[in-house]
C-alpha cells in the first residue's frame, strides 16, 4: 500500500480515540479528528527496517548483497503479517551506494507495505563523492534526488532532508539527517546548526507531545572502537555531545531516538532521560528487523529474523566472523573465545525481546 492510499482500517487506526473535535491533517494524506494535545496516545505499534543496502547486482560478503532483494521482500512480507502496525520506519542505507536502479527496486518493494512508511537517508543513499566507488552500468542519485524519490514518505519539501510528521494527537515522528554528501572519505556525519535550531523549536513547540526521533547515524558509542580516533568513530556523528545536550533539555518531549548504521543487534542506552536505540540491519548478521510497541510511559520490542533460508543466515554469520574490520580491535584474531565475543555484540540475544519504561 502506498503512503497516501490510507484504507478505512488505517483511518480509524490513526484517528484512535480522537473522534470528537475538529479535522486535522496528519501529513499522511488522510485526516483525523483533533482533540486537545494529549501525551496519552494509547498504544502504537510500528516496525523498523534498517541498512538494507539493496543491490540488484550484489555479491555476498559481510553485507549479504546477493540476498539483499530477497531480504527486503521477506522483511516486507513479515511486516505485512503483523496486525495493527501504524507505520514503518526505514532508517537509512537503503542502497548499496546511491544507485538509481537500486532505489527504484527498493521503492517498488517498500510500496507493497500495507502500512505507511517513513524514510530518512543514510550515508550510502547518494552518489559517492569518491569516483572510485562508482560502478559501471549504474546511474546515481544526488541526495536531493533521493529526497524526491521518497517524497510523501516523511519528506514533504523538495531538497529538505529532515522533517516532522504527526501520527495522531500526542505522537509525532521526526526524521533527522546528519549525512555529508560531499565528503569523499568520511562516512560519518554532523547534524548541522540549521537542524539543531529547527529541532529545538520543534521540541519546544510540541513539548506536550511525544516526539519519536529517527536518524541514521548514532548519537552514542556502543564500543570502545567508536570513541574519537578509533577505527569505527564515524558510526557516531561528530557533534553528538551537542545533540545529546539538546535532547537532554527536551527529554520529556523526545525520550526515544532510533538509529541504524551500526549493524549490531538491537541495543539501547539511557542518558539524561533519553533512550538511544540502535536497530539491527536486515542485510548483515543477524539479519533482523524490529517491532516496537510504544505508549507515553513505555516502549517494548522484539527483533524477528528475516525469513530467509537457514543456509543464508549461516553464511551471513560466517561472513561477519571473517570480516576483520567489523570485529572489535581486541577480538581481531579469530578463535572460539573471540568469535563468541563478536557474536555477543552483533546478536545481543538478551535484547531480542524486552520492555523499558520511558517516563
Amino acid at each position: 500500500m502506498k503512503t497516501r492510499d490510507i484504507s478505512r482500517r488505517q483511518f480509524f487506526k490513526f484517528s484512535g480515540s480522537a473522534l470528537a473535535g475538529t479535522l486535522l491533517s496528519t501529513g499522511l494524506g488522510s485526516t483525523v479528528f483533533a482533540q486537545a494535545a494529549s501525551r496519552d496516545f494509547g498504544t502504537i505499534k510500528f516496525g523498523v527496517i534498517s541498512d538494507a543496502h539493496l543491490d540488484i547486482k550484489g555479491k555476498n560478503g559481510m553485507k549479504m548483497s546477493a540476498e539483499s532483494v530477497n531480504s527486503v521482500k521477506k522483511t516486507v512480507e513479515g511486516l505485512n503479517m503483523e496486525e495493527d502496525l501504524s507505520f514503518v520506519m526505514v532508517t537509512g542505507d537503503l542502497l548499496l551506494d546511491g544507485e538509481k536502479e537500486n532505489a527504484a527496486q527498493i521503492k517498488a518493494l517498500l510500496d507493497t507495505l500495507e502500512y505507511p512508511y517513513f524514510v530518512i537517508a543514510g550515508n550510502h543513499d547518494y552518489i559517492p563523492a569518491d569516483p572510485k566507488k562508482r560502478r559501471k552500468n549504474f546511474s546515481y542519485l544526488t541526495i536531493d534526488d533521493f529526497v524526491k524519490t521518497f517524497k510523501g514518505h516523511g519528506y514533504d519539501t523538495p531538497m529538505k532532508r529532515y522533517w516532522a510528521q504527526q501520527i495522531k494527537p500526542g505522537l509525532r515522528v521526526i526524521g533527522l539527517d546528519a549525512c555529508l554528501p560531499e565528503e569523499p572519505k568520511k562516512w560519518g556525519g554532523v547534524l548541522p546548526e540549521e537542524q539543531l535550531t529547527w529541532l529545538d523549536k520543534q521540541l519546544t513547540d510540541h513539548k506536550e507531545e511525544l516526539n519519536l526521533i529517527m536518524i541514521h547515524h548514532n548519537l552514542v558509542q556502543w564500543t570502545a572502537d567508536e570513541l574519537a580516533g578509533g577505527p569505527k568513530q564515524w558510526f557516531t556523528i561528530d557533534n553528538a555531545p551537542a545533540v545529546r545536550d539538546l535532547l537532554a533539555k527536551h527529554s520529556k518531549a523526545a525520550p526515544v531516538i532510533i538509529s541504524g548504521h551500526r549493524h549490531i543487534g538491537l541495543n539501547y542506552k539511557e542518558l539524561a532521560g533519553v533512550n538511544y536505540f540502535a536497530v539491527p540491519s536486515i542485510n548483515s548478521h543477524p539479519m533482523r528487523y524490529t517491532l516496537f510497541e510504544l505508549t507515553h510511559q513505555s516502549i517494548s520490542w522484539k527483533t524477528p529474523m528475516v525469513g530467509l533460508p537457514v543456509k543464508v543466515h549461516m553464511e551471513a554469520r560466517e561472513n561477519l566472523l571473517n570480516a576483520e574490520w567489523w570485529r572489535a580491535t581486541q577480538y581481531k584474531n579469530r578463535n572460539s573465545f573471540t568469535d563468541n565475543q563478536v557474536l555477543s555484540l552483533y546478536e545481543n540475544t538478551s535484547m531480542v525481546l524486552g520492555k523499558k519504561e520511558i517516563s
